[in-house]
């Protein structure tokens, strides 16, 4: 039984993308290892806890920056030294510098790093964390990212690095609804748009997202209503883009829903759009989410592992990213075209649970931590 360190930025009830990987990876490494989270706390105060196999060290965040926590006292108490492997979660910038600064003077185990996605839109603090960054990855016995395309795009992953590709996942389970949830959804969707066709989006409203896309579609669109689950930066922004479109009328904005609602939305609407128009956009884990559903998905034809998820013609309709022309020709043939809306859901879901389940990703995960700890072992 090995000793492993996972190092993220927060870890559940706090929920996001890279939280819910975080936690799939740790339990799953928990069945085999001995295994301790490090994350900050999304509350004030430090705390430690056992949860579900895992134990989790919560650290006081003094401040948070620019949506980026930091914590002066991250690694107090970690001896680094007591572990076979560090998996480290990127980007995580003022940790990453603390922890780059920690190994300089006290040494430790191989570490593989998880990069999610680059930094962007942020110039100072990119500029400060880029050389720590890079300096952990150049480091590290094996970086994972999501999809090689992440690779070839990247403005901040260095190429003298050993890379493997692990794509995201979901827990089937979790998203494979009764009949039961299937009528509350058809009365949820009721009480939104009654008979009108209906498409959503459920997830963080960043810059990034493209919801304004979506809103500039929807002007094109007669009598198409959208719902949109999630909370974010942008929010307001957003509502102000379906003002200005003209739409704010046929825009339903749900707030942060829980899974439950979540599923009701994602089995309730004709199309799920997904109209990111950035690289940030590194995976796009909320794809997967509605193929899993049944439900069909319009997406930006992004240059990462967006494409990887979606493919054009196959398991999604895809448009050009910011195309709004584009996007609302997409999102009027799924309506209308049926039996290609049922093909692309039935193909979408079955390229899910082939290529992207949880366990899928945890046990590729879990083998590059056990390669990369018996080269350590080999090398001594």
């Amino acid at each position: 039984m090995a000793r492993i360190l996972i190092v993220g930025k927060f870890y559940p009830p706090f929920m996001g993308g890279i939280e819910e990987v975080t936690q799939t990876v740790a339990e799953k490494a928990a069945e085999r290892h001995d295994v301790t989270v490090l994350v900050n706390n999304h509350e004030p105060g430090s705390k430690r806890e056992m949860m579900n196999g895992v134990k989790v060290l919560r650290q006081h965040a003094v401040v948070n920056y620019k949506a980026q926590p930091i914590s002066l006292r991250m690694f107090r108490g970690i001896d680094l030294a007591q572990f076979d492997l560090v998996n480290f979660h990127s980007p995580n910038p003022y940790v990453n510098a603390l922890f780059v600064l920690r190994r300089a003077l006290r040494g430790g185990p191989p570490v593989v790093v998880t990069h999610h996605m680059d930094i962007y839109g942020r110039k100072a603090l990119r500029a400060i964390s880029l050389p720590f960054i890079r300096h952990l990855i150049r480091s590290a016995t094996s970086v994972i990212i999501t999809s090689h395309k992440n690779l070839l795009v990247s403005n901040d992953l260095p190429r003298d690095a050993h890379y493997e590709v692990v794509p995201l996942g979901l827990k089937r389970e979790a998203f494979d609804p009764d009949d039961a949830l299937r009528a509350e959804a058809r009365q949820w969707r009721a009480g939104l748009s009654g008979d009108a066709p209906l498409v959503g989006f459920v997830g963080r409203i960043a810059r990034y997202k493209g919801l304004d896309v979506l809103m500039r579609a929807l002007s094109k669109l007669d009598g198409v209503h959208a719902a949109i689950g999630g909370g974010g930066e942008y929010l307001a922004a957003t509502k102000q883009a379906a003002i200005d479109a003209g739409v704010a009328d046929r825009v339903h904005f749900v707030g942060r829903i829980d899974h439950r609602t979540k599923l009701k939305l994602l089995c309730s609407i004709d199309a799920f759009v997904f109209p990111s128009t950035e690289i940030t956009e590194a995976f796009g884990l909320s794809q997967c989410e509605a193929m899993l559903c049944g439900t069909p998905v319009v997406a930006s034809d992004l240059p990462t592992g967006v494409s990887d998820v979606s493919i054009d013609g196959k398991t999604a309709l895809c448009v050009p990213p910011g195309d709004s022309d584009a996007l609302a020709g997409a999102i009027r043939t799924i309506i209308t075209d049926r039996a290609l809306a049922d093909r692309l859901a039935a193909a979408g879901r079955a390229h899910v649970l082939e290529n992207m389940t949880s366990d899928i990703m945890a046990a590729r995960t879990l083998d590059v931590f056990e390669r990369a700890m018996a080269r350590q072992a080999k090398a001594a």
